[in-house]
């Protein structure tokens, strides 16, 4: 009787959460969530990554037929502020429903890339995290650089939280902000306690 209960926890310990993240720029989102996957090996849940590209809109109508299909217990969108005109409408959607969230960097996801080796709390254009995230060798062109320092991760973890201390999903931060930390903690569950 003790062993069956033990084979049902460990049976019940090996069931993964299924996370897709569904992603609005085809390129550098996808390379760093890859990366990021790579770098914690989290044994928890699976992540799934699905570029999708275009805007929030998009991202969210794609998010919506993979759902009716099942590939997933859990959706992330990871999306720009940018001049989006329908990511607000995206949010409601998304703080609605229980089977998606949104992660939104403001301005843009190169934001995000900055905080890796810079502090920048002053408000930035799309255009300035771009040019700094080139000039800081992050990225050339779309692609991340050979030479991303993924390991930084917790250090724009806490750039994020200081810019915006309320950090949360389905939510425009200020800019600058990020709630990618909100990601992260999923993606490194707490230790367990025995």
């Amino acid at each position: 009787m003790g062993r069956r209960n033990t084979r049902k926890l460990r049976n019940a310990k090996q069931l993964k959460i299924r996370y897709a993240l569904f992603t609005e720029g085809l390129v550098t989102e996808r390379q760093y969530l890859e990366l990021l996957r790579q770098h914690l090996r989290p044994r928890h849940a699976t992540f799934s990554i699905k570029p999708i590209g275009k805007d929030p809109s998009r991202v969210f109508t794609e998010y919506l037929k993979a759902e009716r299909r099942g590939d997933f217990d859990q959706a992330i969108l990871v999306i720009d502020v940018d001049q989006h005109q329908k990511l607000d409408e995206v949010l409601r959607e998304c703080k609605s429903s229980t089977t998606v969230d949104a992660v939104v960097t403001n301005p843009c996801f190169e934001l995000w890339l900055l905080w890796h080796t810079t502090d920048r709390r002053a408000y930035t254009e799309t255009r300035d995290c771009v040019r700094l995230a080139r000039s800081s060798r992050l990225i050339e062109d779309k692609d991340l650089t050979a030479g991303f320092p993924i390991a930084s991760f917790p250090e724009a973890v806490k750039r994020a939280q200081q810019a915006w201390p309320t950090i949360m999903p389905n939510k425009k931060g200020p800019n600058p902000s990020s709630a990618m930390p909100c990601l992260i903690e999923l993606m490194t569950p707490a230790p367990q306690k025995n």
